[in-house]
Formats: C-alpha cells, sequence, structure tokens
C-alpha cells in the first residue's frame, strides 16, 4: 500500500458491503484465508480507538465480514488503508484553550442495512474543541421508525456522559 494513491474519504457510500459478497466455494474460501484481512482489520481497530475517529464507522462496518471476506470487503479495507495514507499529517492535538465546553455530537442511520435492518449509532465528545471519546457500533435490536433510532442514539450517548 506504500504505493497506493490517496483518496479524501475512509468510505465510499455508494458501495454497500453484504454477506452475499463473501466468497460461497471451498476454494474460493482457502483462497481468502491467505489474504491477511482480520490483522487489517486489528490494526485499524486499534487507530480507530486511538487516534484515529474519521475511521472509526468504516472500520466497524468492514469488520462485519472478518470471517469470510469477499473481494468488496477487501477493497473497503484497502480504501481505510488510502484514507490513512492521505491524512497522515492529521492528528489529535490537545491544547491549553480558554473554551473548556463539552461538546457532543450523536448521530444515526435509520434503515441503512438492508440485511438485518439494524442500524449504526455513532458520538463524538469534544473537549476544548479535541475529540476525547468516540463510538460507532451496529445496535443491537431493530428501531421501527427514524425517531426510536434517534432516541436508541441519544440514549446510548447519555449513558456516556454520565
Amino acid at each position: 500500500m506504500t504505493d497506493a494513491k490517496p483518496v479524501s474519504t475512509p468510505i465510499d457510500k455508494s458501495t454497500k458491503m453484504v454477506k452475499a459478497m463473501s466468497p460461497s466455494s471451498k476454494g474460493e474460501i482457502e483462497e481468502t484465508r491467505e489474504i491477511p484481512y482480520q490483522n487489517a482489520i486489528g490494526s485499524l481497530m486499534y487507530a480507530s480507538i486511538g487516534t484515529h475517529p474519521d475511521i472509526t464507522h468504516a472500520v466497524c462496518q468492514a469488520s462485519q465480514f472478518a470471517n469470510n471476506p469477499g473481494r468488496q470487503h477487501r477493497i473497503a479495507v484497502k480504501r481505510i488503508l488510502r484514507y490513512l495514507k492521505g491524512t497522515i499529517s492529521l492528528k489529535l492535538k490537545f491544547t491549553r484553550s480558554s473554551d473548556t465546553s463539552l461538546k457532543v455530537f450523536c448521530a444515526t442511520d435509520w434503515g441503512s442495512d438492508e440485511e438485518d435492518r439494524r442500524f449504526y449509532t455513532g458520538y463524538l465528545f469534544a473537549l476544548a474543541n479535541t475529540a476525547v471519546s468516540w463510538v460507532s457500533r451496529k445496535q443491537p435490536t431493530v428501531a421501527l421508525f427514524t425517531t426510536e433510532a434517534e432516541f436508541m442514539a441519544l440514549t446510548e450517548t447519555s449513558k456516556e456522559v454520565l
């Protein structure tokens, strides 16, 4: 990936990753076992948790296919790596600031996963304009309405506030 062309976003919104993209024949499955997909996911999770909140959602989506990744899943992981290459100079910076307020951002994407109809919830906490806590995860239950999904996301965010 050292010669890869950088991209401006960690995930391509036009590409939907689904289980149907995973290999199904024994030959295809054996072929993908040689590719260090799980190692890449683990390394990206480490970066996501420690220093790169901007890749958290993309890594969360790609990690769902760690047991049986297909070609499109590998392309998605390579895109995250290409994004990191292009943003290598970005960093979390902690500086003194007169503005010590806590800013909280919360989001949900109700209805985006067409396979199991569960949704992703994410939040970011910024203290003195620096990210200090963030998460992106798939909710364990299905929300019937957008309002319900937003309420569930707000509940998760409120738990972190407390």
